[in-house]
């Protein structure tokens, strides 16, 4: 009877477990290709058609959609938080809620989204922050909290929260086709939601990007 070969067993195996290990990694790259990457970018100026256009021919992007910024002025109580609002279509943007009301009836009064952060922006006439404890108490009746949104040229409207998110975690946003309609004279298109095809595609999509002076996440 042959004696086994036991170091030719062992270097079957060793070739074995190196071909699954390289077929995963094969494997796992061409799933991330096929995968569709998120990217909100942001610039300091409005964007044009032409520069839309631009953004259009990145390689693997199939989809843009602008996002509208208008500054303004939230008094809630005795705080408030000036920023920009942020215009989106919550089909599109990369959302996860923290918690949201069931029944909204969006007509002239804004409803207001806000990252869950954002309540620690507010500052009272001292220039202070709300305590811990007051935030909890917001997060948890946000939906019985009044709050009035005070535009470029001073005019107010009373808003409600429509709901907490949890990522991005700062912001306050508003559902794009309301903000249209009642900020349309000064909300302007600052920005927007690409989706990428491809991880490859995605970074390469970041880099160029940054480097044309866009802040891209």
């Amino acid at each position: 009877m042959r004696k086994r070969n036991i170091y030719k067993d062992i270097v079957f195996l060793a070739i074995s477990c190196a071909v699954i290990f390289w077929s995963a990694q094969a494997a796992g790259y061409w799933f991330r290709q096929q995968e569709t990457y998120d990217i909100v970018l942001q610039s300091q100026s409005e964007l044009t058609e032409d520069v839309v256009r631009e953004i259009g021919k990145i390689e693997g992007l199939y989809q843009f959609t602008p996002l509208l910024s208008s500054s303004v002025t939230i008094r809630m109580q005795e705080y408030t938080l000036e920023m920009a609002l942020t215009g989106i279509d919550f089909e599109s943007y990369p959302l996860a809620w923290q918690s949201a009301q069931k029944e909204m009836v969006l007509g002239n009064t804004p409803f207001l989204f806000l990252g869950k952060e954002a309540f620690a922006s507010f500052m009272d006439s001292n220039g202070n922050a709300p305590g811990k404890s007051q935030i909890a108490k917001w997060v948890e009746k946000y939906q019985e909290l009044e709050l009035t949104v005070i535009d470029e040229r001073g005019r107010e409207r009373g808003a409600k929260i429509g709901g907490i998110i949890e990522k991005p975690t700062s912001g306050v946003f508003m559902q794009q086709k309301q903000m249209q309609e009642i900020y349309g004279q000064s909300a302007k298109v600052t920005g927007g939601c690409a989706k990428v095809q491809g991880e490859q595609n995605a970074q390469k999509a970041r880099e160029l990007l940054s480097g044309a002076g866009f802040m891209a996440e």
